[in-house]
Parts: structure tokens; sequence; C-alpha cells
């Protein structure tokens, strides 16, 4: 299916695939719709247009099947547009082979219609694709009636007004997928927030408490033990000094760290360290869960490779592996003997998190390094 993104009142707008099997997924349900173009082929066969229309016609079918197609894999090609105008180009040119094709047999201006509905409903928000399809309808209308196609009319339910309907159940499908994944991400990370906070009320409330108790006691201690204050005073400052690292450590985990600028502020970590990064040019799509959980892994393992690795390269890659994203972050320092993520405290905060989140944290001793992989 189709990824979409950032939800807005017009709904989710549809993103270009980026790895191999989006293409491919792409390529198949947009290569579906082809099935309509048997009416053209039909057309082409039994007609008794002169050779040269004929040739030009089937040169038509031929460009305007690829560029059908590139307007998914690649929906916008041209840069100083946005999407709706780069769809205004994709479909002036299949416009145009359809008009070549009618030489051949007229009916085929009205066979493209689908797959313009397909162009504009499936590489656009909901609101945009749905005026889009009602448009292009009453155009086909338009068409079988000022070009007396008056035998079309019996083909024109099945041929245009079914793909229009079913195009449009499929995207409202789309639409309330992409909605519940959405809200199930919230939940996921408002339950997260709501836990984290619990953790800094625990934290202040035992701590504050205990302090309030030593601090009153080393008052009355003054005056007649001043060593046992002075004991109480030092376990006050030390009660503090911990309280106020468990109160850090929890504020930063309310934080929501983007990756896009991890990657930034990782690499120039490292740069001032002395260490070669490797990373992705491009970062592949994912979830928002899996963004925010990555920026994690990627603080702590690069933060763990500037402090203990004694490394020259970090090297870190991010793709799609059966059906997960799969994250890895080498390092070719010193290693680790211990590969057990519960034995170090980061990596067992971090294993914790990435659990929490459906996915698994394996540590693994490399020759030389150490290797942290992430799947989710």
């Amino acid at each position: 299916m189709r990824t979409l993104a950032k939800y807005t009142t017009s709904g989710y707008l549809p993103e270009a695939p980026a790895t191999p099997p989006e293409r491919r997924a792409i390529v198949f349900t947009a290569g579906v719709w082809l099935v309509f173009m048997a009416w053209t082929v039909i057309g082409f066969l039994n007609t008794t247009a002169p050779l040269p229309a004929q040739v030009a016609g089937w040169a038509a079918l031929v460009a305007f099947l690829i560029v059908y197609l590139r307007n998914f894999l690649h929906p916008e090609p041209i840069a100083r547009f946005n999407r709706t105008g780069n769809t205004l180009v994709y479909t002036a040119v299949l416009v145009v082979f359809g008009i070549i094709m009618a030489q051949v047999t007229p009916t085929a201006i009205i066979n493209i219609v689908p797959y313009l509905m397909a162009t504009w409903i499936f590489n656009h928000r909901i609101a945009v694709g749905l005026i889009a399809v009602v448009i292009l309808f009453f155009c086909a209308i338009a068409i079988v009636a000022i070009g007396n196609l008056d035998d079309y009319g019996n083909w024109f339910i099945a041929s245009v007004a079914s793909p229009a309907i079913i195009m449009i159940f499929i995207r409202i499908s789309m639409e309330m997928g992409a909605t519940q994944q959405d809200r199930s991400e919230q939940l996921a990370l408002a339950a997260q927030r709501e836990e984290l906070a619990a953790t800094v009320h625990d934290v202040l409330g035992h701590s504050l408490t205990t302090i309030t108790v030593k601090v009153q006691l080393a008052q009355r201690l003054i005056d007649t033990n001043l060593a046992a204050a002075k004991t109480e005073l030092a376990d006050i400052e030390s009660l503090a000094r911990s309280s106020l690292s468990e109160v850090r450590t929890a504020v930063t985990d309310l934080q929501h760290p983007d990756l896009a600028e991890q990657f930034a502020h990782c690499e120039q970590a490292l740069t001032a360290a002395g260490i070669a990064l490797d990373r992705p040019d491009a970062l592949p799509r994912l979830t928002l869960v899996q963004e925010q959980v990555f920026a994690w892994v990627i603080r702590e393992t690069v933060t763990n490779v500037i402090r203990h690795a004694h490394a020259t390269t970090c090297t870190i890659t991010l793709t799609e592996c059966d059906g997960r994203m799969l994250l890895r972050v080498d390092d070719d320092g010193v290693g680790i003997f211990d590969t057990n993520p519960a034995d170090h405290h980061g990596l067992a905060g971090l294993q914790r998190r990435v659990v929490s989140a459906g996915g698994t944290l394996k540590l693994m001793r490399l020759v030389p390094g150490t290797r942290v992989e992430v799947r989710l």
C-alpha cells in the first residue's frame, strides 16, 4: 500500500516510493489498472486507419504506459513545481498521447480517463483527488456527447464509472488506514510521556521528602553534634546530585529528537572527536515511532563511540529487511566483551525503549570494533 505523509485538513499526501520494494509495489498496484487498456488495444486491432496513424497510435500507447507508471514512481520530477503542478504536466502529456491514439480508435480518448483519475486520486490528498475525479468524469461525459460516440454509451459505466468508484473506495480505505496508524502512534507516544512524567514525579517526590527529613535532622544536630550534622549534609548533597541526575535522565526521555537533526548533531560530534562518519545519503520512509526510536539509538550509541570506543570510523546504515527497518551502528574501535545490553546502564535503558516499541536490540563484537543492531 502507498505510504501516506502527514495529515492536513484535506487528507494525507501520498509520498513517492523511496525503496526498491516500495517501487515494485507501486508498479504492481498502478499496473493493475492497465487491464482497462484492453478496449484501446481491441480498437487498434480492428481499425481501418492509415498505417502512419496506426504506427503513431501504437507508439503513443507504449509511451502512455511508461509515463503513467513513471508518474507514480516520480510524482515531482520538476523541482520548481509543486505536486499539483507536476501532476498537471503529467496529465497534459497523457492527454496528448490519448489524442494521438484517438486518431486510430476514437474511444481511446475516453479509455485513458481511468488512468488520469488514478494519477490524481493516488498522488494527492483525498480532497484534491476526489475533485479531480469528478471533473474528469464529467469531462468524459462531455466528450461522449460532443464527439458523437453514441455506441460508447453502453460501455461507459464499465470503462469509466466503475473504475472511478473502485478507486474512490480504495483511496478512502488508504486514508482510514493512515488515520488509524497515526492515532496508534500518537497513543503510544502519549503513554510513553505519561510513564516518564510519572517517573519524574516519583523521583522528585521520594528525593525531596528524604532531603526535607535530613535537613530537619541536620538542623537539630548542628548545636549538639557537629560531626553528625556534617554527615547528614554530605548525604543531602549526594542525594541531591543523584536526584538531579535522575531528573535530567527522565526529562531527556520526555524529549523526542528528530532523526535528521540527530544525524547532523552526531556528525558534528564525531568530527570534533576526530572520528569519520559513514552514513546514509538519504533516509528511507519511517513511521513516527521508528524515527524517534532510531534517533535515541543513534544518540546513545554515537555517544558511547566517542567516549569509549577509541575508534577512527563510525558507520551507520538504515535499511529494510524482511518487512522491518534495520539500523546498524558500527565502529572500528577496541570492541566490547560483554555483549549483553542489560549489563550496560545506557544500553539497558535503550533496550527497554526499543522493546516497548516492538523491536529488538543486539550488541555484537566485531573484529575490530562493536556493532549495535536494532530491528523495528
